[in-house]
């Protein structure tokens, strides 16, 4: 077969060493992820190229300069936290098929797939493996206070966003969130995906670091699911009303933030950080093919 370059950035013969070496790992990891052969290959040559030719492992300081750097993702507790749950053969590092694993779920995975992913990052944070309890949710409103800026009654602010947090998504009343909780509360809002600090990367920052590897286009899950899920309780809705005269006061839409990353409080009003999904590019990241 014709050789075919996958990335430009590495000498030729070397390209060719790579493409025969994983192109076996490629074939399988395109069967189980978001991503086909191609773009697997990319993502391995990449990580052969940040582990300076796999010449040094990608431990987990690597790993946090990767998820600051080139999906600026600085939320360094969660990080930690991801890196230990991708690090299947070795706990000590990352390898290329697991960091290839990792990166289609933080870049494509689908919502069911990540209200799971991050409800475990989250008791991973706070080692509860089944429930976050009113104590941690204070615990972590805590560590993000630490981070922003000045608000003279940090304490009761940090109180209130608690009390709000345990109103809103503990909906069975057992004081504690289940994960059964958590997806019930991300179903009616997808805001709450994010609620104890930044796990994912933001859509702009998805969409610029995926021109490294691939020329597909860019297709927010995230904002395409909840789309389908607003879709669905309007229509759940109309009906309600159309055949129940008592329901007066039901919203008929729900809003939805795709890369919010936390809930926060202001005067007791809850809100949401929204931000447009916009797509930027600073021009420092190299194109691989």
């Amino acid at each position: 077969m014709p050789y075919t370059p996958i990335n430009k950035c590495l000498p030729v013969t070397v390209d060719i060493r790579l493409q025969h070496r994983y192109s076996d790992i490629a074939t399988n990891l395109s069967r189980t992820t978001h991503f086909n052969k191609i773009e697997v290959l990319r993502l391995l040559q990449l990580h052969y190229m940040l582990t300076k030719e796999n010449t040094v492992p990608m431990d987990k300081l690597s790993f946090i300069q990767f998820m600051d750097v080139f999906l600026g993702v600085r939320n360094v507790d969660a990080v930690d936290k991801i890196f230990l749950l991708s690090c299947e053969t070795n706990k000590q590092y990352l390898i290329g098929p697991e960091f290839v694993r990792v990166l289609s779920m933080l870049l494509k995975g689908t919502l069911p797939d990540l209200i799971n992913f991050c409800f475990e990052v989250y008791t991973e944070m706070i080692r509860s493996p089944k429930y976050i309890k009113k104590e941690d949710v204070l615990l972590m409103a805590r560590r993000n206070s630490m981070k922003m800026c000045k608000i003279i009654n940090m304490e009761e602010y940090d109180q209130s966003f608690v009390d709000f947090v345990m109103t809103e998504v503990d909906k069975d009343r057992d004081n504690r969130i289940s994960l059964e909780d958590y997806r019930k509360s991300v179903h009616e809002n997808v805001a709450w995906l994010q609620f104890l600090g930044q796990v994912l990367p933001a859509s702009s920052k998805k969409e610029t670091f995926m021109r490294l590897f691939t020329n597909r286009p860019y297709v927010n899950n995230i904002q395409t699911t909840a789309a389908a899920i607003t879709r669905k309780n309007r229509e759940s809705i109309a009906r309600m009303k159309s055949t129940t005269s008592q329901i007066d006061n039901i919203a008929s839409s729900t809003s939805f933030s795709s890369d919010s990353t936390c809930l926060m409080i202001n005067r007791g009003i809850p809100l949401s950080n929204r931000r447009k999904n916009q797509s930027a590019s600073d021009g420092n990241y190299l194109t691989l093919f």
